[in-house]
């Protein structure tokens, strides 16, 4: 039993010793976490412009904590400037539908919900100051009772997801679905 518990400390403190700590920033220093990538052989080119639109339908079960596809915006551009693309580059934009509508309504009308104001809404504010375009798909909000009074004011009623994502792709962004 010791030798099998000696084994178990000893691969816990090399395997903490060789993890990489993921950091913030540089773009947003109190989000956004990310891992450092030496070597890699694929980044984008200097110049390159990245235009990305993220399609988020998931709910987080725990309406304490924030989107995690929604941090990903944040992430996304501290990934990208820390390698070299330049901040005004990188053109993003979201949409949710789905279980994920929620997650975009301002602090009054989340609390009237759930008891306590919306974990989204300081990430979607430094979001919107990068101009990043965010929209609701008003389909998935009139069935789930959501009205334009009831959003984040940064975040846009659309027709539908199915009409920003096609318009957005039509103009060049890349979808990205988790």
């Amino acid at each position: 039993m010791k030798t099998i518990l000696s084994i178990w400390i000893a691969l816990f403190f090399v395997s903490n010793t060789f993890c990489q700590k993921a950091t913030e920033g540089p773009v947003f220093s109190d989000m956004g976490p990310v891992f450092d990538v030496n070597n890699a052989d694929f980044i984008p080119e200097k110049g390159e412009i990245l235009k990305a639109i993220f399609d988020i339908d998931r709910k987080v079960s725990d309406h304490t904590k924030a989107n995690p596809l929604i941090t990903s915006l944040h992430r996304y551009y501290n990934m990208h400037v820390r390698h070299g693309v330049e901040e005004e580059d990188i053109h993003l934009a979201f949409v949710v539908h789905g279980s994920s509508t929620d997650h975009v309504m301002n602090d009054e009308s989340y609390h009237k919900k759930y008891g306590l104001d919306n974990p989204n809404t300081s990430y979607i504010k430094a979001l919107s100051e990068k101009g990043v375009k965010m929209y609701i798909c008003g389909q998935s909000a009139s069935y789930k009772g959501i009205k334009k009074d009831d959003l984040n004011h940064e975040v846009k009623m659309a027709l539908s997801a199915m009409t920003v994502l096609t318009t957005f792709q039509m103009d060049g962004y890349g979808i990205i679905k988790f």
